[in-house]
């Protein structure tokens, strides 16, 4: 059976799927929760190598709000894509295919959203450790209705801005002006589409309810490998809020500073993970991130963009025009950490 006896749902979640084999049981089990007159659910196989789309085929078969879509590998955006453009319902959620969304609270957020008659729907979240199942960190958000010159600036710094997971879209809202994932892009996808709906939303609500469970590896940070595009999309993420937050009337000095002192800071981490180069190589580039960084921001002004002994360090050394000191101990540091969870 097929999504086609649901004309016009509530709500269309979309689900990529790329060799998911191991984690589909469970996020069927949380999907087949979700009641079939007002859920449409999107599965769209990636160009799987592994068993994932005779595993999707089966779920379809069991649930007549369950329709498979199957096309060539193409990446998590152009799945997205694909599932968005076949969805029917008045909003449009999205969960990744290794994490899951716990049913009751979904439905208490669409509810939400359609009293409201609300362009986006934002809730909270929780990171789980892949192996163990224990909760690692939640957001805390408290209820109230969207006003984009207070939230935006507050979910940016929470960083639950960025992720398309932790929310329900408007679908009209999306095909009237013409809102996809940037295919191609290989970093900072979601991003891009939050920023690009979020500037046409006129009504909206912040919702308490705790719906996504997203899964992570405790060593995920680790041994994810150098992007050597990673300070590129700040600098690209980062010009576009500025040029938000000055057309809105609410930019700040600091702000920008804070979160220029972020991607420095996570520059340094990720030139860690580069193989191969001698280390004056890898400083080089860093000092090249600092120039760029310096030129877009006051950092003499940055304060900790969150709380904790180290990221207090880190904000200092870079107010204190300490670069090389940051670097050698962000770069050691995480090269010791990578050791002791066995990368090289």
């Amino acid at each position: 059976m097929t999504s086609e006896s649901v004309l016009t749902p509530d709500l269309s979640v979309v689900v990529p799927v790329y060799n998911a084999i191991g984690s589909l049981p469970t996020l069927f089990e949380h999907l087949q929760a979700l009641p079939a007159d007002r859920v449409q659910i999107l599965l769209v196989n990636d160009g799987s190598k592994d068993d994932s789309l005779a595993t999707c085929r089966g779920f379809e078969k069991e649930c007549d709000n369950v329709t498979v879509m199957d096309q060539p590998n193409g990446g998590v955006s152009a799945a997205r894509n694909a599932g968005l453009r076949a969805a029917r319902g008045r909003y449009v959620a999205f969960c990744d295919s290794d994490d899951y969304l716990e049913a009751a609270p979904l439905l208490q957020v669409l509810d939400k959203a359609m009293d409201a008659d609300a362009d986006v729907a934002v809730f909270n979240y929780a990171t789980m450790d892949e192996s163990t199942g224990q909760i690692l960190r939640r957001s805390e958000l408290e209820e109230h209705g969207f006003d984009f010159d207070r939230d935006f600036p507050m979910l940016y710094e929470a960083g639950l801005f960025n992720p398309v997971f932790n929310k329900l879209f408007r679908a009209d809202l999306l095909h009237r002006h013409a809102i996809e994932f940037e295919e191609g892009v290989a970093l900072g996808e979601d991003f891009r589409f939050n920023l690009d709906i979020f500037v046409h939303v006129q009504q909206g609500v912040i919702c308490n309810d705790d719906v996504y469970r997203y899964m992570v590896g405790q060593s995920e940070s680790l041994t994810t490998s150098y992007n050597p595009r990673q300070f590129t999309y700040f600098e690209y993420g980062l010009g576009r809020v500025e040029k938000l937050l000055r057309e809105r009337g609410i930019y700040s000095d600091a702000f920008m500073a804070r979160h220029w002192t972020r991607a420095l800071v996570n520059s340094a981490q990720n030139i860690a993970k580069r193989g191969g180069p001698a280390l004056s190589a890898a400083f080089h580039e860093f000092r090249d991130n600092a120039r760029t960084a310096r030129r877009q921001a006051d950092l003499g002004q940055a304060t900790p963009w969150q709380a904790g002994r180290q990221t207090a360090l880190m904000t200092r050394l870079v107010r204190h025009r300490q670069d090389t000191l940051l670097f050698f101990i962000v770069f050691f540091g995480t090269k010791y950490k990578q050791r002791k969870v066995g990368v090289r």
